[in-house]
Order: C-alpha cells, then structure tokens, then sequence
C-alpha cells in the first residue's frame, strides 16, 4: 500500500465529493480533514473551484487508517508505514500492533483483576457489616501476598513505614496490585492482646482463575474458608474493642485460630478537620 497523495496523471479518478466520501465512510469532514493533514489520506484539489476530491481507491485506505488508528496505532506512525514503501514490510507493522495489544491486555487483564478482587471483597463486608464479629465462610479461595514487618516496635503504619514501603516494590515487581492493603498479628500475640504487626499484606486475588497465576508461588492461600470476620470503622470506637470481641467469639465458639488476624483497609484516612477515618475488614481463618 503506498501513500494516498494524488498524483497530476491520475485526477479523473477522484470524482467524489468530501461531503459524500465521508457519508461512504460514515464518518465526519472534520476526521477526513485531520486525515489529509497528517498527509495519510490526501484528496485531490481542484484549483478552479477549490474543492476537493476523492477516489474510490481511497475507500480501502480509510478503513486501513480506520482499523488501525482503533488499534491505538498513532497518524504519525501510519504515515511512517504508508510512506515507506518496501522499507516497512506489511506483516512487521501488523506484528508491531499485536504486541502493543498484547501489552495494552496484560494491563487491563491487571486491572480488572484488582478491581474484581475489591468487588468481591466489598460485597463480603456488605454480608457482613453487622455491628458485631460473626462466623462466616468465604465463598471462594483467597490468596495473599505477604511481607514480614521488620520494624520495631509494630504497632501502627507510621513504625512500619519502611516496611509498607518493600511491601509496594514486592507488588510491582510481581505485577500484584497493593491495593487493598492491610497488617497482620500473629495469633499467638493477638490472643494476648498484644497487637503487634508481623505482616504487612495485600489481597493478590480471590478464586482460582487469576492473570497473576505466574505468580502464585509467592502467594498465601488461607487454608480454610471457615473464619471470624468483622468490619470495623471510626464509629465503632476502638479497634482494640473489636479485636477482644474476635477473642471472645473464638473462645465462645470453641475455635482454633489457623491463622494470623488480617486487618484490610479499605479506607484509612488522616483528616486533619475530622479525625481519623478508616474502613477494615477483620478476618482469620479458624478450625
């Protein structure tokens, strides 16, 4: 395919109007003049009345430029295809869009990963938003991406600050969003009342098909499905409260902890008008 720029031999072929090659097209004067401006779709002028004209050749070219500008391909870079003659090859320019495509869906794939996670995780907590701690079985598997809190002491984000921080650079290089992200206690300690972070953590997905499934040997699966989950906000006073009311529940319903407690932050914000306000889903898996 070679540059749609009329030559002077060649001007009876273009015998169609602007106005009705862009109707053939069903697109919009505006569009076929950025066309010709970016000298990848160039109609001929006549210089007696000065209106300008295309061939019916140049209807392919259009749904060339059409298909490929779709593909997010740049005028710039079709101009550099058109004009280039043999010096481009057809199939590399082809392969070229396919790779940015394939790179475009490993993004969105990520993405849409993250924001299914956070779905199925805000309709747990809407399940579960009852006041109190409760016994609940997850409907699918959960995976987690964990990091060990090398801060001492652990007991709020300002003091694992440096901790927070390795957890971000693990999630980018395994392409694992941090968001939501959370801390860990060891159960031990929680039973203790000792409330010290041992992990910073990120939900890496939920279920078992994932985009991320390269990654999985990095991930935590909880091992059961059966937990003690609460969802805990400003408004409900100290979360201390809550944890003791996790242990009392533990203990009343004769369960194991088999796991860390988890508390995610949906929301965990400073505001310097209105205090401290935050969003936590408190979970651990028992037995």
């Amino acid at each position: 395919m070679t540059s749609d720029i009329p030559s002077t031999s060649s001007h009876s072929e273009y015998c169609i109007t602007a106005g009705e090659f862009a109707r053939m097209c069903q697109t919009t004067r505006d569009t076929l003049r950025y066309y010709e401006k970016q000298g990848i779709l160039v109609p001929y002028q006549n210089k007696e009345n000065g209106y300008h004209y295309y061939s019916y050749s140049q209807l392919s070219s259009y749904y060339f430029i059409k298909t490929f500008r779709s593909l997010d391909c740049s005028a710039a870079d079709i101009r550099t295809y058109l004009l280039s003659g043999e010096e481009i090859r057809f199939d590399e320019f082809v392969d070229q869009q396919y790779d940015s495509l394939l790179q475009l869906k490993l993004q969105i794939d990520q993405k849409l990963s993250l924001i299914s996670n956070t779905r199925k995780i805000l309709k747990q907590m809407r399940v579960n938003d009852i006041g109190h701690p409760i016994l609940y079985t997850f409907p699918e598997d959960i995976f987690l991406k964990l990091t060990p809190v090398l801060s001492t002491p652990a007991t709020s984000s300002g003091e694992i600050a440096s901790d927070i921080r390795r957890h971000l650079e693990s999630c980018t290089a395994s392409a694992i969003q941090p968001f939501p992200m959370g801390a860990s206690i060891g159960s031990s300690d929680f039973l203790n009342s000792c409330y010290v972070y041992n992990n910073i953590f990120s939900i890496a997905r939920i279920g078992k098909d994932s985009p991320q499934a390269e990654a999985d040997h990095d991930l935590f699966p909880l091992p059961s499905r059966n937990a003690i989950v609460s969802v805990c906000t400003e408004n409900d006073g100290d979360i201390c409260k809550t944890y003791a009311d996790i242990a009392t529940l533990t203990k009343q319903q004769r369960k194991h902890l088999c796991t860390d407690i988890y508390s995610l932050s949906i929301v965990n914000v400073l505001d310097p008008h209105a205090g401290r306000k935050y969003l936590k889903y408190i979970f651990a898996c028992v037995e």
